[in-house]
């Protein structure tokens, strides 16, 4: 299901835009979260004699905020107008755009797109080891081998490629390389 930018809940008591960014700032640096997680957010002491269902009801929202803003990642103007459209009070938006343009936001985003969903490690480095293959009787061939070790999120991975292996991995290296060549001179 994709996000959707939910509307301004009109019984919401706070409108302040420092809790909204505090709440949000929370929010952020536990992504991702539930709303049954909202309660984990704000110590007792934390809430000052405040409306405890208010801030919570709060952070609900901003929980549906933050998914839609981490996925689609508009442009503050964008975001604002969009904000606007739904009923957001200004302090609110005020404390959203903080956030917003805040480290945190760009950390969980960092961390989001450096996540793989297929399982497939994220290559973190590589080296490679070129050798002549050697037959009986210490006689050298004409044939090559390389070994790739790649540095991986879930630990080294090495890969032995013969001659044809090499030959191809050339010519798919040549066609990325030919892409980027025609992306750059655009």
């Amino acid at each position: 299901m994709e996000p959707v930018l939910p509307q301004w809940d009109e019984s919401q008591t706070i409108i302040k835009s420092k809790l909204t960014n505090r709440a949000s700032i929370r929010i952020l640096e536990r992504y991702p979260l539930t709303d049954d997680d909202v309660e984990t957010l704000f110590k007792a002491e934390e809430m000052a004699g405040g409306d405890p269902e208010a801030l919570f009801q709060l952070c609900r929202l901003l929980i549906k905020v933050w998914k839609y803003a981490i996925f689609f990642q508009p442009k503050p103007d964008a975001f604002i107008e969009l904000m606007q459209e739904n009923s957001y009070p200004g302090p609110v938006i005020k404390g959203i755009l903080e956030a917003y343009s805040s480290e945190t936001m760009a950390e969980v985003v960092e961390t989001l797109a450096s996540c793989s969903n297929s399982g497939i490690p994220r290559v973190m480095s590589t080296d490679w080891t070129s050798r002549t293959v050697v037959r009986r009787d210490n006689l050298t061939s004409t044939d090559r081998e390389a070994v790739l070790t790649f540095s991986t999120d879930q630990g080294v991975k090495k890969v032995q490629l013969n001659a044809r292996d090499l030959e191809r991995l050339y010519w798919t290296v040549n066609k990325v390389q030919a892409s980027l060549d025609g992306l750059l001179e655009r």
